[in-house]
């Protein structure tokens, strides 16, 4: 085995920390899209509360006003529907990292 960090001095050789992160090695594709897949479903889950928050803060600032209250009403839908969207992609990705990666 290759020794990726060490330092030979004078014939003597100084091998690194154990558990320091070597690269390359460890660093596979699929593990890069899965951390990729991964922060993109916790921003998209972040941005989908977000929307849900302020929807609902127009719905309680609406004042009885009809148009406010739709805007609110389609706005907290649409966030509702973009969540169950998030998690069904999540689901068939993982699926399909399962079927073809293993």
């Amino acid at each position: 085995m290759e020794k990726l960090i060490a330092l030979s001095i004078n014939g003597v050789q100084i091998n690194g920390a154990g558990g320091v992160p070597t690269g390359g090695e460890g660093a596979t594709l699929n593990k890069i899209l899965s951390t990729g897949v991964t922060l993109v479903m916790i921003a998209a889950v972040i941005i989908c509360v977000f929307f849900i928050i302020i929807g609902g803060f127009t719905w309680i600032m609406s004042g009885g006003d009809k148009q406010k209250l739709d805007q609110a009403r389609k706005r907290i839908t649409f966030a509702l529907i973009g969540l169950v969207v998030v998690f069904l992609a999540f689901s068939i990705i993982n699926i399909i990292s399962s079927i073809f990666l293993g």
